[in-house]
Parts: structure tokens; C-alpha cells; sequence
């Protein structure tokens, strides 16, 4: 069975490289921007789209809400430092299927990669802890 392809746009490369350690078992493609995202899905639809949100350029949501009017099926996993719920919220109201605060990457982004292609969605734990029980839609 072929390995599954996901894009990471990542604007920081050391953290960039250390997200893709956390996913030895699929193929990776980063690219550094959103611009870069949303030229990378349109060229070859990946199973997953990893984007931080605040990027040069054109941001996480911007290049999102891009991708999702082309594509609405495209599968779309934010990793942030961001934590506040007015932005978690705003991702999953763009059509994020997964949300994930990067200090919880190291010990969540492969079951938010795994959750996101079973057709789920998920939400870190910091990320959680942040909305406190308050709805995201």
C-alpha cells in the first residue's frame, strides 16, 4: 500500500524538520508559506495539509479558506503555538479537521495525523484545556 502524502507548511525550518521526525511514516513535503501551501495542494493533492497559522506572507487561514473553496474535501490539521479559543475556534470554523498547539506536537501530532485520516477530528490538549468546555461551533 503506498505511504500517505501530506504537505507541512512551516515557516520556522528547525521546526519544521521537527515535526516531520514525528511523521517517519509518510511522505513529507514542506514547503515555507502559505503560498507555498496552497501551490503544492493544487499541483498534487496531498491526504493531509499540516499548516502553522501565522506565516510570512500569506497565513495558515488564508491559504485554508483558499484550498477548501478548490478542494472542500482536503483534510487540514493546524499546528500552532497559538492557544487562545477565538483562534482555535476561527480554524475550525474555517474547516479545520484537526487543531494541535505545538507543545503538544511532539506527544499528539501522529494521533491527530491518524485520527484526521480515519475521517475524524481532533483537538490537542492544550488546545482543549484552552476552550474549557466551550463549544467550537
Amino acid at each position: 500500500m503506498p505511504r500517505k502524502r501530506l504537505v507541512l507548511a512551516e515557516d520556522h525550518a528547525e521546526m519544521a524538520e521537527q515535526l516531520r521526525s514525528l511523521l517517519v511514516d509518510y511522505d513529507v513535503d514542506i514547503v515555507p508559506d502559505g503560498g507555498g501551501l496552497i501551490a503544492a495542494v493544487n499541483a498534487n493533492m496531498p491526504d493531509i495539509i499540516i499548516s502553522d497559522i501565522a506565516m510570512p506572507g500569506i497565513s495558515g487561514l488564508v491559504a485554508a479558506r483558499n484550498i477548501l473553496a478548490t478542494h472542500p474535501t482536503a483534510r487540514i490539521i493546524f499546528v500552532s503555538v497559538r492557544d487562545e479559543p477565538a483562534i482555535i475556534k476561527k480554524a475550525v470554523d474555517e474547516g479545520a479537521a484537526g487543531y494541535v498547539v505545538k507543545s503538544d506536537a511532539g506527544d499528539e501530532l501522529l494521533a491527530a495525523v491518524q485520527t484526521v485520516l480515519g475521517g475524524g477530528h481532533y483537538v490537542s490538549s492544550s488546545a482543549r484545556t484552552a476552550l474549557k468546555g466551550r463549544p467550537l461551533s
